[in-house]
């Protein structure tokens, strides 16, 4: 039985006399201990999916369960209890994930104490985790002593305070440099075999997305195409930018070939600059895996998984 299953899910809303569908028919699975990325544009409908899953909005039609639990059931204190020991939230701005006011070890504590825990509980717990995200040295400092990178390390404790089975996370390193954003990725990555995770996250960063098992596209409100890359014979982008081809196709060209680079609406061409770059290019493609069609075949970076 799959962890998460939407069936059909639609969700609207009314604005004055308007009505503004965010979600068409949203139809999906994820498994126990899967990280998922949904990729797409602002507007497209990632964060009302999320609010969904977390229990913090109701959908207008169809059917969403989490852990075989019907969430449209749940009502009153059935439905804080998911929101407060079932799921984790991690969001891109650490004003929704930290209080200013409170250290590190206070803001990881405070879900526990709403979730009825004794002291000695959940300062213990607190401080496991505080070592787990590598800021044990910290733990008495507030956000505004602590980095980009340290709050969003301090917020990922906070969300695993009360040992949820499911991470939401909505852009969670849009507001860190690129290198605090790969390094807090392989640090969620680690943890997520550690405490046996079950991850969601919504990004429009690609490479970022790349980090998860499976990812799918949301556009205006719908689910598209799997950008899923499962077989090492596809092209890949390492973190310098580099292309990695095939073996196949690195044999087929020699190292002075020049490569031209085309941008076009399906995908990135890596076409050869040779008299004979027609009679190579349709060489190349024939090496390629030709079990998806041709917009699919694009290139897209991917990252070993950590591995309990």
């Amino acid at each position: 039985m799959a962890f998460i299953e939407c069936r059909q899910v639609v969700k609207a809303y009314k604005i004055d006399r308007h009505e503004i569908v965010a979600l068409r028919g949203i139809d999906f699975t994820m498994e126990r201990g899967e990280w998922v990325a949904i990729v797409g544009p602002s507007g497209a409908g990632k964060s009302s999916l999320l609010n969904l899953l977390g229990g913090l909005d109701r959908p207008t039609a169809g059917q969403l369960k989490v852990d075989d639990q019907d969430l449209l059931a749940l009502k009153g204190r059935a439905l804080a209890d998911y929101r407060l020991r079932r799921v984790g939230f991690l969001w891109q701005q650490t004003g929704r994930n930290l209080l200013g006011y409170r250290s590190a070890l206070r803001n990881v504590t405070l879900p526990m104490t709403l979730a009825g825990m004794w002291p000695w509980q959940r300062y213990g717990r607190a401080r496991e985790l505080l070592d787990a995200v590598g800021l044990s040295e910290h733990i008495r400092k507030k956000p505004s002593a602590l980095s980009g990178g340290q709050q969003q390390r301090v917020a990922l404790a906070v969300a695993l305070a009360n040992r949820p089975h499911l991470l939401l996370a909505d852009e969670p390193t849009g507001a860190l440099d690129r290198r605090i954003a790969m390094q807090v990725m392989t640090l969620l990555n680690e943890l997520r075999v550690k405490y046996n995770l079950t991850i969601l996250m919504v990004t429009h960063d690609l490479d970022i997305a790349g980090y998860a098992d499976r990812v799918l596209t949301l556009r205006d409100g719908a689910l598209g195409q799997d950008l899923t890359r499962d077989s090492d014979d596809m092209p890949s982008i390492d973190d310098a930018g580099r292309v990695q081809l095939p073996d196949a196709v690195r044999r087929y060209l020699n190292e002075t070939h020049r490569l031209a680079v085309e941008i076009r609406p399906e995908g990135v061409l890596l076409r050869p600059e040779t008299d004979q770059a027609d009679d190579t290019l349709a060489a190349l493609q024939e090496m390629l895996p030709q079990d998806a069609p041709p917009e699919r075949r694009g290139l897209f970076g991917r990252r070993k998984k950590a591995k309990a």
